[in-house]
């Protein structure tokens, strides 16, 4: 009897369409936020590319002798700082949208083809809720609304390393991909940043 009503509970709330028109795929975050409160509140520090972050998690468990399994941080992109660099990293990293401005996130593969992806809320428009940023690809994100403050979740496994990582040279990069050099030169960090 209890396994009948149960069956009944999950056709009518979990497999109605009732059920699905409750879910609310809004931000979680409070767009009214300032950069200054989400910051104080997230213990966010400057991050060497622009912007905010704080780790959240390195993995104790090593793989490949020396390197942290998987590490978490917030990244949040702001007015002031709107976009990254092109950057290169070895391991591919997960990108999750929390909230604020959508993102646009390039790759450069070694293939040469770039691709684009759009990191935030609106599904019905084509924005993914996760992005995948593979391993050695040359990336770069961009706030769609540059006027507010952006924050997302980055996943990297293995963990994020220092020694992973390297900035875009403008004059390297549209030489080996000419056909993108217009968008390598606006993102490349400048010797003097």
């Amino acid at each position: 009897r209890v396994r009948f009503r149960y069956k009944q509970w999950y056709q009518r709330r979990v497999r109605g369409q009732h059920y699905f028109k409750q879910i609310n795929l809004s931000p979680a975050m409070d767009p009214n936020l300032t950069t200054d409160e989400i910051v104080e509140t997230l213990s966010l520090i400057p991050h060497f590319e622009g912007g905010f972050f704080r780790e959240t998690f390195r993995d104790p468990m090593v793989v490949d002798g020396d390197r942290t399994l998987v590490s978490y941080i917030y990244y949040m992109l702001t007015p002031t700082t709107p976009n990254t660099y092109w950057v290169r990293n070895k391991s591919p990293h997960m990108h999750l949208w929390h909230g604020g401005s959508s993102q646009v996130h390039l790759f450069i593969h070694p293939d040469g083809s770039l691709t684009k992806h759009k990191l935030g809320p609106d599904l019905k428009s084509g924005e993914e809720m996760q992005v995948l940023s593979p391993g050695n690809v040359w990336k770069l994100s961009y706030t769609t609304d540059q006027t507010k403050w952006s924050i997302i979740t980055e996943c990297v496994c293995p963990g994020w390393e220092e020694r992973d990582f390297e900035y875009g040279d403008a004059d390297s990069l549209s030489a080996e991909y000419p056909q993108h050099e217009g968008i390598i030169r606006k993102y490349c960090k400048k010797k003097d940043d």
